[in-house]
């Protein structure tokens, strides 16, 4: 099959959603790790033996290996010719129990397709997540196939030096090279021990390779050296549990083999768990020692002093002049805890329609030159959607846009590649003004958006449609009142800057022939007039899809009231988002944080698209893989779409997320057009035509999402 590339930077958010490591369920679960019993300590016994000494010891979890007898007194052996009643019986076992069989080792998966077909049946049909095995690299293949068919993970194995092909990691590293998170190892530290390998050294060159652990410790680093309590050997595995501290590595498993006293090995297995336990305490008590935030913000005019194409109307528009400036702000977001393992964020927000992925990725290539301390895969950045700006790629507006005939037009490119230079240089700035600081977040209200999927009795719908028709029913979709806030203080509790979280596009006047910022540049002014003009304002479109800021109803009543009030409809949003922002920020001044959980996972997913497929609305590039972005701060969650996403979507990933408060933001890292929920692309009609990713890849995004978010949360 073909080999699918994943960054390892990526692969421990996809292991989560695969199952494959779990999060910190329990306070006294440090990291999500977990200890299971090894059925092959008790290989004396039968597996429903082990069972019992495994739920004796106090573990929540089982390893299985392929042999083993069933049951006392019993021919009957754990391997994949089991017959159904027997899978029913060590199933009723385990539950009887309260242990679950997540991992079982099956020494060499068969090259023949049949035969590893009937071992994956089998661990399916046991619950298990991972099969641990030593197969022949040459089927790699075919087994990575049958992973992704029966959602189960292969650990490569390592017995020592001599006795294995896969001793080393780096043999397991070639091997998985290019695979999916499917694809991993299983430590072996006693193994290692034997080999003269080192588990912290191992350990660091794993990574997120690594999927589950055989833990051992020796009392010698030689070939025949002996098992001993975890902790009280040679093997320093101290040092090897803060490696994966470090690294944030949560293994599904680490599986207590004791290959020693195997007539009775339980008290020097339960010696091994309760040093485990406490190191784990401790190493995450050194974590939480040290979470202070460091933010650091930085802002740029990124308006073109030539004139450009405006994008937004698929009809030509050169600009004639500045109606108001176009902005760039960066927000730079880290933490370094007690074990030194960082976590990274650049936030960017710009006035402009959508920022696609080619530019971002030169934005990220430059910057790793430029911050070499900087993970470039942690930027965000995603777009207000003014109509009013100008696009960055001539690809983008080649047969939509026509320039010829105006020689002083900067072409898109020309601004893409001044908009590179910007969001570098806010970048920049932003990270090295890091200091120490504060965040709080608040939940306000401002009406501002409102679906504009206008819905009729013979169920169509129509994008702006006629509300006065006597078939007028409803509007497609919902509308969300709330206005998620992050504020940012200076430890003397001044404010430095403020993250506001609209859910509706920045497009009331979308139709201008001038560059414009739209309601964002009143809404800035009046929040600067409000909070301090020193004070940094980012501004995010939440997932909005199918949201205006445009009235369908009441129109005429809504514009003498304006003319009442002697504003404009831009000047009234701005009206509205500031005295939100301001009638809760008392409420959050009183409750700044200074030592902040920080989690940020970037997700690469291939999603199910159109058939046939939609015109991509930005051309040439591919949505596979989408990029996603998913956060905890605190208490609150950031998941980001390079999509126009629909609002239920978000409507669904609030209301499942465990956080207090989740922010949505679309368009970001890239522009894969509109992605419509079913009822949308039923009722037709613009926004719901135009789409890529299918109504089903919508609401993955929304099961995955919730998973992963969840998981940052005990």
């Amino acid at each position: 099959m073909k080999k699918t590339r994943f960054s390892v930077k990526t692969l421990f958010v996809l292991l989560l959603f695969l199952g494959l490591v779990t999060s910190p369920l329990h306070a006294d679960e440090p990291f999500g790790w977990r200890v299971s019993g090894g059925a092959w300590s008790f290989r004396l016994y039968s597996f429903f033996e082990a069972v019992d000494k495994t739920a004796e010891l106090g573990l929540p979890m089982v390893e299985a290996f392929e042999g083993q007898s069933v049951m006392p007194d019993s021919d009957v052996k754990l391997d994949a010719s089991l017959a159904p009643e027997d899978i029913a019986k060590i199933r009723e076992k385990l539950e009887e129990k309260g242990v679950a069989l997540k991992t079982i080792y099956i020494h060499r998966l068969p090259g023949e397709e049949a035969a590893c077909r009937r071992n994956f049946e089998f661990a399916k049909a046991l619950g298990v997540k991972v099969i641990v095995s030593e197969p022949d690299p040459g089927d790699l293949d075919l087994i990575e196939g049958l992973c992704h068919e029966f959602d189960i993970a292969v650990a490569l194995h390592n017995h020592p030096e001599g006795k294995s092909l896969y001793w080393h990691p780096e043999v397991i590293l070639e091997a998985c090279a290019g695979r999916s998170p499917y694809m991993g190892a299983c430590g072996d530290t006693g193994h290692w021990i034997r080999s003269g390998l080192k588990p912290a050294d191992m350990f660091r060159l794993l990574k997120h390779r690594l999927l589950t652990v055989h833990m051992k410790d020796l009392d010698r680093a030689e070939q025949d050296g002996q098992d001993v309590p975890w902790g009280t050997g040679c093997g320093e595995l101290e040092e090897a549990l803060r490696v994966l501290a470090e690294e944030g590595i949560t293994p599904l498993v680490f599986n207590a083999e004791y290959e020693d006293k195997w007539e009775n090995n339980m008290p020097e297995i339960a010696a091994g768990k309760a040093w485990f336990d406490e190191t784990a305490k401790k190493l995450a008590a050194e974590a939480e020692e040290k979470q202070a935030l460091l933010v650091g913000w930085a802002h740029v005019d990124i308006t073109p002093e030539q004139p450009v194409a405006l994008m937004g109307q698929y009809h030509t528009r050169i600009s004639e002049g500045v109606l108001d400036p176009l902005t760039l702000t960066a927000l730079a977001l880290e933490t370094v805890n007690g074990v030194g393992k960082k976590e990274q964020a650049i936030i960017i927000s710009c006035d402009l329609c959508f920022v696609e992925n080619a530019i971002v990725r030169r934005v990220q290539a430059t910057l790793k030159e430029k911050l070499p301390d900087l993970d470039e895969s942690k930027i965000i950045i995603s777009a207000t959607h003014t109509h009013d700006g100008p696009a960055l790629n001539d690809k983008t507006i080649e047969g939509v846009y026509d320039t010829s005939g105006h020689p002083e037009v900067m072409t898109a490119s020309e601004y893409g590649a001044f908009f590179v230079d910007k969001a570098v240089e806010a970048t920049v700035q932003a990270w090295e003004s890091r200091a120490s600081s504060g965040m709080s977040w608040a939940l306000g209200c401002a009406v501002v958006g409102i679906n504009r999927r206008i819905q009729y009795f013979d169920g169509t719908t129509v994008m702006y449609g006629n509300t006065a028709r006597a078939d007028f029913k409803s509007f497609e979709g919902s509308a969300d009142p709330g206005l998620p806030l992050l504020f940012f203080w200076t430890p003397e509790e001044k404010l430095s800057g403020v993250l506001v979280n609209l859910p509706c596009p920045s497009q009331e006047t979308e139709s201008l022939m001038q560059l414009s910022a739209d309601f964002w540049h009143e809404t800035r002014i009046e929040l600067k007039e409000r909070l301090g003009e020193e004070v940094f304002v980012l501004a995010q479109c939440a997932a909005a899809g199918d949201i205006s800021p445009h009235r369908t109803f009441r129109k005429k009543a809504e514009q003498i009231m304006l003319e009442r009030k002697g504003i404009s409809h831009r000047q009234e949003v701005a009206e509205r988002i500031a005295r939100a922002v301001e009638e809760v920020l008392p409420g959050a001044k009183d409750n700044i944080d200074y030592k902040v959980p920080f989690r940020h996972v970037v997700r690469q997913l291939d999603l199910p698209e159109k058939e046939p497929p939609a015109e991509p609305f930005v051309r040439g590039e591919s949505v596979k893989p989408a990029e996603f972005h998913m956060l905890r701060l605190g208490d609150v969650a950031m998941a980001s779409f390079p999509f126009e996403y629909y609002l239920d979507y978000s409507l669904r990933i609030q209301a499942r997320s465990n956080a207090l408060l989740t922010f949505t933001v679309q368009l970001a890292n890239g522009q894969s057009g509109y992605l419509p929920t079913e009822e949308g692309v039923q009722g037709g009609g613009y926004s719901a035509e135009r789409y890529i990713v299918t109504p089903a890849g919508g609401q993955q995004i929304v099961d995955e999402t919730v998973k992963t978010l969840n998981a940052f949360w005990p």
